[in-house]
């Protein structure tokens, strides 16, 4: 995850997931897993960010339940409220 200081004072996030790792299918279903994850942390964000979520792994890799597995710790990582609500 890529991100820096919101200079309009709102969270916004990007989702990407490129070609490469998988087909429509597989990239839209990365999107739909980890939107209510990130916009459901955005009260808990001290400070509003812009941040790009990059999906490296490929779909024979990756499960949904790992993609929340990554999120989390990506939310412990960020400091952003107790990640386990």
């Amino acid at each position: 995850m890529r991100w820096i200081d919101s200079p309009d004072g709102f969270c916004r996030f990007c989702f990407l997931a490129k070609k490469k790792n998988g087909n429509a299918v597989y990239r839209n279903k990365c999107r739909r897993v980890l939107r209510p994850l990130f916009y459901g942390m955005v009260p808990k964000i001290g400070k509003p960010v812009w941040a790009m979520v990059i999906v490296t792994d490929s779909s024979a890799e990756m499960t949904p339940l790992r993609l929340r597995e990554s999120a989390q710790k990506l939310f412990l990582k960020m400091g952003w409220g107790d990640a386990e609500d």
